[in-house]
């Protein structure tokens, strides 16, 4: 197990210090026992987080275990004890991770080392599948991965808890017992007393089996991410920074299933479950629904758009005032005005109230019309920057401009470039 343990640290990049979280379960006890050995051939750091969620009784025996057997190693013990919002096993979960990623940072390390083994990954798979799940969800815990500024690193992942419970069994070394892994009302608990071994019992093989295909399905789950990645990295394909969140529908539409499933899950600014993300896939033109934490998800047709309960207003950007020399500009970001018209201008957003009179047009409109005449996403139209006098709209930056923005040879103009955040960009 020490060979395997050392390997495995070899392939992380032999990092210089890491914080083991050990609980005094036999599993975590071996993990410790194992790091130890390595850090006095290697140069490399260990230290102890130990979480008392305060739950049993027996809780603070747990940790003067732990404690005592940290200082007969000569290895750095931290205990911290905290307050469980609820008494589910999400609840505990959280609670500890957060504890864990805390002393982690007190400590300096980047890594913190965790004991889960072969049967911890075959029943958190089990229970990902009976709650419907993807690859990334069948692929269950990683060897290794990133969260939060913290690798995670699992170097039992692929050991058996029998082999780990021998080895120390053979080396005399004790452990703790937490009573409640006995009791079936935690459904983790359900899974390995029953649902298991009657698995196992027909097929021997079934945990070592479901390990194999958790590894191939995070290779497949690291790919699928890959290229949704590359998707959403090519021009013009989708916005994901700014207040204004948007894929492009065509071109996620051409997307197989499988990775339009990835590209939205990565798109979205929410965490999505596997019942919004296939109700985000059927959503059709000219159709909302509501995402998590207030959120929504709106398709105009061009453009499927992610919008936040609170978006943080951005700031109209700036303009660069250059000499002109004759050109009109594009109207996008490029556009001449006179200077006597530009001097009483101010860039800002919408306003109540605010018109236009489209440069060739016979009269006037306001904007909300021009808005829908250009056939601009309702969620892009409070973010477009607009040149005005009062309420007179002179341009609509990347839209067009207005007939106050007409420049005639002979005319005192400028040119202005403007910088800045456009929605539809």
């Amino acid at each position: 197990m020490l060979g395997m343990v050392a390997q495995s640290w070899q392939d992380l990049g032999r990092p210089g210090r890491v914080t083991a979280a050990v609980s005094g379960g036999a599993d975590s006890v071996a993990l410790l026992q194992a790091l130890a050995e390595l850090a006095r051939t290697e140069k490399m750091d260990v230290s102890v987080a130990h979480v008392d969620h305060g739950l049993r009784e027996t809780s603070g025996r747990d940790a003067a275990f732990v404690a005592e057997m940290c200082g007969n190693l000569h290895i750095p013990c931290k205990v911290c004890r905290v307050r469980v919002q609820g008494t589910s096993e999400d609840a505990a979960r959280r609670a500890r991770y957060e504890a864990l990623g805390e002393i982690c940072r007190e400590n300096g390390a980047a890594v913190l080392a965790l004991a889960h083994h072969r049967r911890d990954q075959a029943e958190t798979m089990l229970l990902h599948l009976f709650r419907g799940s993807g690859a990334g969800g069948l692929a269950a815990m990683r060897e290794r991965v990133e969260r939060r500024e913290l690798l995670l690193w699992r170097p039992l992942l692929n050991v058996s808890p029998e082999t780990i419970r021998a080895a120390l069994i053979e080396k005399r070394i004790p452990w703790v017992e937490d009573e409640t892994n006995a009791r079936d009302d935690y459904l983790r608990n359900y899974v390995r007393h029953r649902v298991l071994p009657a698995i196992t019992a027909r097929f021997p093989q079934a945990e070592e089996a479901m390990g194999r295909t958790a590894r191939i399905f995070a290779d497949e789950d690291d790919y699928f991410r890959k290229e949704a990645r590359r998707f959403l990295a090519t021009e013009g394909n989708a916005s994901l920074d700014g207040p204004c969140l948007w894929v492009r529908w065509k071109p996620l539409q051409e997307l197989h299933p499988a990775l339009r499933r990835y590209a939205l899950r990565l798109a979205c600014p929410v965490k999505l479950d596997a019942a919004t993300t296939e109700a985000l896939m059927a959503l059709k033109p000219g159709q909302k629904m509501n995402l998590p934490e207030d959120g929504r998800a709106e398709c105009s047709g061009e453009y499927l758009h992610f919008i936040l309960a609170n978006p943080a207003p951005p700031t109209p950007g700036k303009l660069i005032v250059q000499p002109w020399h004759g050109e009109t500009g594009d109207g996008k970001r490029v556009q001449a005005v006179k200077r006597s018209v530009y001097e009483q201008c101010e860039l800002r957003f919408l306003r109540p109230g605010d018109r236009m009179h489209p440069l060739g047009a016979k009269g006037s409109k306001s904007m909300q019309d021009y808005f829908v005449d250009k056939k601009v996403p309702r969620p892009f139209r409070a973010y477009t920057p607009l040149l005005c006098i009062g309420n007179q709209v002179i341009w609509a930056v990347g839209m067009g401009v207005g007939e106050e923005a007409r420049v005639n040879p002979g005319d005192d103009a400028v040119l202005l470039d403007y910088q800045g955040y456009l929605p539809f960009d």
